[in-house]
Formats: C-alpha cells, structure tokens, sequence
C-alpha cells in the first residue's frame, strides 16, 4: 500500500513539474518574440539574426515569396545590404498573443497591430496576423519560420 501511495505521489509531482516547465517555456518564448519584434522594429540586426536557426524561412509582411537562409552569416549580409530593414519602423502592438509547447518546439500565434513601413519608403497600416515556430536549443529559444500576413475582416450580410 505505501509503495502505491508513493508511486501515485511521485507521479503527481512529475505532472506539476511537467506543467511548471511548459508554462515556464510558454512565457520564456513570449518574451523572446517581444524582443525579436522589438528588434526588427528598431532595425538591430545582429540581435535579430541572432534568433534565428540556420535555414529560418519567412514569409514577411510585404505578401512576397518565401525568403530562407540556410546561415545566419548569409540572412546579416542579406539584410546588411538594405538600406533599411523591411521591418523598420514596425511601432505595432501584440494582440492575443499564445503560445503552445510541444516538447522542445513551440507555435506562437497572435496579432500585430500598427504601421509598418516598407522598404520602398511606403507605409501600410492595419493588423497583421502572425504565426511562428521556435525551437528550444539548450536554454534558449530560436525562430526557425515565421509567417506574418494582413488580417481580412470577414464581410457579414446586411
């Protein structure tokens, strides 16, 4: 009996620390995606990359094709060579912003809210829905995609 008792407490034990873990890992990605859009709007682009894995790949705000970088080194030279980051003055707000842990793998969804301005100098604004995948690589956590398009308010019938 007291070996059940036991096994039934260490195993309530494991599932709250399982569950503290992942809630933990949900906010340490939060907080992560808050710098990176942080980041990407003040135009800081070694801090930027730096959260990327190798082989990142997005599709950005402006509606184009996907990009990828299979290094870090070739994603800086890429953005180095513009004469602004295509995020530049990105002063959104996060809206309904989750996340949901798989093991060492999350999904961050949400919304940005605010303007963006485009490399060609053309300002856009409205709410952009955004979707990424980071993945925990020791204690850190690192973008490997990303997605980020305009919300479309559905049409209702009069």
């Amino acid at each position: 009996m007291k070996r059940q008792v036991f096994a039934v407490t260490m195993c309530l034990i494991a599932i709250s620390l399982t569950a503290a873990v992942r809630g933990d890992d949900a906010e340490d990605v939060k907080a992560a995606y808050a710098r990176h859009i942080l980041f990407s709007r003040t135009g800081q682009v070694d801090p930027f990359v730096d959260q990327h894995l190798p082989g990142h790949s997005a599709f950005g705000p402006t509606g184009g094709m996907l990009t990828r970088y299979d290094s870090p080194e070739e994603e800086r030279a890429s953005r180095s060579r513009l004469r602004q980051p295509a995020y530049t003055s990105l002063s959104s707000i996060l809206r309904h912003l989750e996340v949901r842990v798989y093991g060492d793998a999350a999904v961050v969804t949400g919304y940005l809210q605010g303007p963006i301005t485009l490399t060609d100098g053309s300002r856009r604004q409205g709410t952009r829905r955004v979707t990424a995948v980071w993945i925990k690589q020791g204690n850190d956590w690192k973008e490997v995609h990303d997605h980020m398009s305009p919300l479309i308010q559905a049409l209702t019938a009069p």
